[in-house]
């Protein structure tokens, strides 16, 4: 963004947590905006810096953090509730085809989708938007689609940042890809590492010898790697302390989801030796139908995990987690994640002032939340520090507190309808309330297409369960040109039938039904669900 003829200049003061370094922490001062950049922080007492002689602090009363990046989710489908995960699982395949999976996840998305009329999309990503501003979280990643449809990245160029959209040249955006890569695709991938800034791959998802092979698979007959700076492997829950060692050697990262993980393999990521070998980590918080409704919940997951297992990891790790270690990781480092001179405001404001500063923010809930800036503009908070910060938008509440939230934004395509929370939550209510009636039509589109008879030009959700889309990873086995995936009449003929769900609640605060489902886990070890559910 180049700089305005008149410049907009505002400031807000509290305790402010850089986290440049450990420690460093001023216990009580003011940062100073202009634009979309913090142009000065101060210490109280000292003058504010010149341009903002007049300029009236923001008084918060709260502790200032970097904006929380998430570098692990699946924001489509934040729509739908926790699932109660029936066993555990070895591998991903094999939680794809349970019944309960398909029925509480798979089919329900599946209807939403292919049965749109068009009123469905923009109220989809309207929520799951706000399901991320209303837990501090300033950047998400995971809006990627089947290659046929490039109209996501209208949708979700909105107020939050997403990693792969990025805002070039400052931020350049990520690449992502959901299913381990194909054995055909080596050369290809390893291209594509090369010449990508940052590369998200869900890499040997499960715990068993066939997740394990996804990785063994990044190497070739001649012994090469396809592992570069550029990767970020998500979950990696089947690496060992060699095959991280050879990920340290090639200078990658680990993207860790704790609670998603035990969920589904009742086991996570063995992150120590991730550390061990020097590999920075992030943290995400997967999706809702089997991890934390939002990035905050995943940080006392990752509290609650790291005591349970003994895992060492302070509670200044786990927030570098969530802020400067997923900057370094998509290369922003330079523009976001800490907070100093010159980089983009982009800031989590939370209630209170007193106690440790990095346990102050895991601790904190949904209905803490003072302030949230994006690019230097007041996104959501409180209606009244919203209004002294001159930020706009919807009232909505969380508790009993009134909050205002702010979508607009002038890169959003003109042609994509413009809709409220409310209106959105409303549509999707509905629609979820209705699957056994949007059924049908969306599996007679999906035969249609599969039989070539339909053109269509609109969304659909691509995780690699969904439409036949994965071709399962081959390792060293040569590709000999024949693609397999399901017989799609045949996936519409066995369809279990739909039963209305309900829409997934905005925070925990809002949805006690989360944490009792969170408890009733089978897969969870003895303890986990009681200590998250304490933070609460």
């Amino acid at each position: 963004m180049s700089p305005a003829a008149n410049p907009k200049r505002w400031a807000l003061s509290g305790r402010i947590v850089t986290m440049t370094a450990e420690g460093d922490v001023i216990k009580s001062g003011t940062i100073f905006i202009e634009d979309n950049r913090i142009a000065a922080i101060v210490p109280k007492g000292q003058p504010a810096p010149a341009g903002f002689e007049a300029v009236v602090a923001v008084a918060t009363g709260g502790t200032i953090y970097p904006g929380l990046i998430e570098l692990h989710n699946h924001l489509s489908y934040n729509i739908l509730p926790l699932w109660r995960v029936p066993q555990p699982y070895g591998n991903r395949d094999q939680w794809q085809n349970a019944k309960s999976y398909k029925t509480s996840v798979t089919g329900p998305m599946s209807a939403i989708a292919l049965a749109d009329d068009g009123s469905l999309l923009p109220a989809l990503v309207r929520y799951v938007e706000a399901k991320c501003m209303v837990a501090g979280t300033t950047t998400s990643q995971g809006i990627t689609l089947s290659n046929w449809s490039g109209t996501i990245h209208k949708y979700y160029k909105g107020a939050l940042r997403a990693a792969e959209i990025g805002s070039p040249p400052d931020l350049p955006k990520a690449h992502s890809k959901i299913p381990d890569i194909d054995a055909e695709d080596w050369a290809k991938f390893d291209n594509e590492l090369k010449s990508s800034s940052c590369f998200l791959l869900h890499l040997s998802e499960g715990i068993d010898t066939k997740a394990h092979s996804h990785f063994l698979a990044l190497r070739n007959s001649e012994g090469d790697w396809a592992i570069e700076p550029s990767l970020a492997g998500i979950h990696c829950t089947a690496l060992d302390a060699t095959d991280f060692g050879t990920m340290a050697e090639n200078h990658a990262k680990v993207v860790w989801s704790p609670l998603s993980n035990l969920l589904l393999y009742g086991k996570t990521t063995n992150v120590v030796a991730a550390r061990t070998a020097g590999l920075t980590i992030a943290l995400g918080s997967d999706w809702s139908p089997s991890g934390s409704k939002n990035l905050l919940g995943e940080l006392k997951a990752a509290k609650v995990v790291s005591a349970h297992f003994n895992l060492g990891f302070s509670d200044y790790d786990i927030v570098s987690m969530a802020t400067r270690n997923p900057a370094a990781i998509l290369k922003w480092d330079a523009k976001l994640g800490t907070i100093a001179n010159g980089k983009f405001a982009d800031l989590l404001v939370v209630k209170g002032v007193t106690g440790d500063p990095y346990a102050h923010l895991i601790k904190s809930r949904e209905q803490d939340i003072v302030l949230v800036t994006i690019g230097g503009r007041a996104r959501y908070g409180t209606k009244t520090v919203m209004q002294k910060a001159g930020g706009i938008g919807e009232a909505l509440k969380i508790g009993s507190s009134a909050r205002v939230i702010d979508f607009t934004s002038p890169d959003q395509d003109p042609g994509i309808e413009r809709i409220t929370l409310a209106e959105a939550t409303g549509r999707l209510r509905a629609a979820l309330g209705n699957l056994g009636t949007l059924q049908p039509h969306s599996l007679a589109m999906s035969d249609a297409i599969a039989r070539g008879a339909v053109s269509r030009t609109g969304w659909r959700l691509a995780l690699d369960e969904q439409f036949g889309n994965n071709v399962q990873l081959r390792p060293r086995l040569e590709y000999n040109g024949v693609r397999t995936g399901p017989d799609l009449a045949a996936v519409a003929a066995a369809a279990e039938p739909l039963h209305p769900i309900k829409l997934d609640g905005l925070t925990v605060s809002g949805d006690p039904a989360f944490l009792d489902t969170l408890k009733s886990e089978p897969n969870l070890p003895a303890g986990i669900a009681t200590a998250i559910a304490a933070f609460y």
